[in-house]
């Protein structure tokens, strides 16, 4: 709770889309299964958990220098097309922000948009945009070794 004088950021949102060339199925699980998971999100330390509503899980990403924690619980589980979870992090200023992953067939692949709600409208929170589209671009780049 803010206390008097303190003045929140408001709120900031941000879209990533990214084609993928797999099912939706082979997104989703890249998402949601532990193992599958490390393999291409490359956490520092993670305790992960399957995906299911209200499961915690955390993180540490090596950024500048330097480890940062992020804690997240799964509010919906709903395969192979949503994936949505709390974030919350030293750069969120420890608000809890919002995380939805939509992943549509097309084409033979999917079209997965990603997007981050209840951000902080300052650097750190706008600086999330370049790290969600630097793991989606990863997860592309990798998806057809987790097979």
């Amino acid at each position: 709770m803010p206390t008097a004088g303190t003045r929140i950021a408001p709120a900031l949102r941000i879209t990533v889309p990214r084609r993928i060339e797999a099912s939706p199925e082979e997104v989703f699980d890249a998402w949601a299964e532990p193992d599958l998971f490390r393999r291409w999100f490359e956490p520092h330390r993670a305790i992960l958990r399957k995906a299911a509503v209200d499961e915690l899980w955390y993180w540490e990403a090596d950024h500048a220098g330097r480890l940062w924690a992020h804690y997240c619980r799964y509010l919906r589980v709903e395969r192979p097309r949503l994936l949505e979870f709390a974030w919350m992090s030293e750069a969120t200023r420890g608000l809890e922000s919002r995380v939805t992953i939509e992943m549509t067939p097309s084409r033979g692949a999917t079209e997965l948009v990603l997007t981050h709600n209840g951000l902080p409208d300052d650097e750190m929170g706008r600086g999330h945009e370049d790290g969600w589209k630097h793991f989606t671009g990863i997860l592309a780049e990798k998806i057809k070794g987790l097979r």
